[in-house]
């Protein structure tokens, strides 16, 4: 048996300074009890729009999650407040969670939602054993601005 969505809300949500301390949060509200202390809850994010998916961005997300799966994150990627926040504890829970997941089967731009100045894309990432959405924005030099998955 796979995870299920709500075990999957790591509110690994983690700003660019520009955007202030909390940009995002899942749709669902979080699982009792959280994860991590270190980690907390995001505020509330809003319902994706559709709309036309970037193939670069989409590529990145790709990337990104198999990147988190593996446990092999490129720091150099993201924002200096995501690094701040990035703790090993995180990085381990996560690849573990999405690891049971199994391979990655597709992955599906659901849309974009704007919270706190942010531009938050939002992919469904389906795996061998569930699903995930990948929450994600993007600094203006390109760098990730935050990354959740719910």
């Amino acid at each position: 048996m796979g995870p299920t969505r709500a075990a999957l809300v790591f509110a690994i949500a983690l700003c660019a300074a520009a955007a202030g301390s909390a940009a995002a949060q899942a749709q669902q509200p979080p699982p009792s009890p959280a994860p991590s202390a270190e980690v907390a809850s995001p505020p509330p994010l809003p319902s994706p729009k559709p709309g036309p998916d970037d193939p670069a961005r989409h590529k990145l997300a790709v990337q990104q999650f198999l990147a988190w799966q593996s446990g092999v994150v490129d720091r150099t990627l993201y924002g200096d407040e995501v690094n701040t926040e990035l703790s090993d504890e995180v990085l381990d829970q996560a690849t573990k969670t999405l690891a049971n997941m199994g391979a990655l089967q597709s992955a599906v731009f659901v849309g974009t939602a704007h919270a706190k100045g942010l531009n938050i894309f939002v992919y469904k990432m389906t795996c061998e054993h569930g699903s995930v959405n990948m929450d994600f924005a993007l600094q203006p030099d390109g760098k990730i601005a935050l990354i959740f998955f719910e």
